[in-house]
């Protein structure tokens, strides 16, 4: 990546982080517990054919937009959280979680009528420290909007909390937090007190025209723009072109091997090649890694370029670990030193 695209230096990368510790953040969205079992396939059932897997672990982390909100706390950066849970077990333990991880939770509001969203991961194959692959994925999702007095409750806390923070990330996978009515209270208080404002969202990308920043996936610019991305010299059509449609400052379309393609207002066009060498053990929550550390830089002075790298680094970091993970500062740090010395 150092010779072929945009590079960072580890004085700057550190500059940067250490300016954006301590900044302010919310993150809207929605709330997913990320559930992992880890084990060996050790025969064909009887039943059917399939693998019997015998369990050696059980793991459970914030996902979506919580692993927005613990990606965020690791770089050192004030977090709360926004959005909605069941009064359920499982809200229990990504409550605890987050605050384990020093997320506050005055924001996560519960719902008797819903259910957690739980994305359940099932892993199989290798040894116990390195599984070769996933076999299953479960879903436990609901796609409706909250209830109307729900919507109200957030939009009041959104109000109050918007006054006293730094940046406000919107982490949407249209599991029915991130309704017409709370973007529309969100959107235009955030702007106007000055935030730096991340979209990481699927669906209708045009109701950010409000932020900052958006960090659409390949196929989520695919669909916005009714078209194919067909090279990476594409990407970075696609991406200007995002930006002008929606009227954000930036957009950083994600392209998964490819890198990483940069449209900004100040600044221009960036391919930003993938920064990941070896095996990727686990590509998800790349995402949510890349829209907290877009934020936290650009909070700390960076430019989108450089933002843009440092995300990449990041990235680079969490791939290689199984299941959604948190990156730090020092690790950043650490990847900019080794591929750009």
């Amino acid at each position: 990546m150092g010779a072929s695209g945009p590079t960072i230096d580890s004085e700057r990368a550190a500059e940067i982080l250490e300016r954006s510790a301590g900044k302010r953040a919310i993150v809207l969205g929605d709330m997913v517990v990320d559930e992992h079992i880890i084990g060996s396939a050790t025969r064909l059932s009887r039943e059917a054919p399939l693998p019997v897997i015998e369990q050696h672990e059980r793991r459970l982390v914030p996902g979506a937009a919580t692993n927005v909100a613990t990606n965020l706390g690791g770089l050192g950066c004030d977090v709360a959280v926004a959005g909605v849970v069941g009064a359920d077990a499982m809200a229990d333990r990504l409550r605890d979680e987050l605050v384990r991880r020093g997320v506050r939770t005055d924001g996560l509001l519960r719902d008797p009528d819903r259910v957690t969203a739980v994305k359940l991961r099932i892993w199989a194959g290798g040894d116990r420290q390195r599984p070769q692959s996933m076999i299953a994925r479960v879903d436990t999702l609901e796609r409706s909007a909250v209830k109307p007095e729900t919507a109200d409750r957030m939009t009041s806390y959104l109000a109050s909390a918007l006054t006293e923070t730094d940046a406000l990330v919107i982490s949407d996978y249209e599991a029915g937090v991130v309704s017409p009515s709370i973007l529309d209270a969100a959107l235009p208080a955030a702007r106007a007190a000055g935030l730096v404002i991340t979209a990481d969202a699927h669906g209708d990308l045009t109701r950010f025209g409000d932020a900052t920043i958006l960090t659409p996936n390949q196929p989520e610019a695919e669909a916005e723009l009714g078209r194919e991305i067909t090279s990476t010299a594409d990407a970075l059509v696609a991406a200007c072109e995002l930006r002008q449609l929606v009227g954000v400052e930036a957009v950083l379309v994600t392209l998964g091997a490819a890198g990483m393609a940069l449209d900004a207002a100040t600044g221009g066009r960036q391919l930003i090649p993938a920064a990941v060498e070896g095996r990727v053990a686990d590509p998800s929550g790349a995402g949510d890694t890349v829209a907290a550390t877009m934020t936290a830089s650009i909070l700390g002075g960076a430019s989108p370029g450089e933002a843009a790298v440092l995300a990449s680094l990041a990235a680079r970091v969490v791939v290689r670990q199984l299941g959604v993970a948190v990156v730090s500062a020092e690790e950043i740090v650490r990847e900019a030193h080794e591929l750009f010395a």
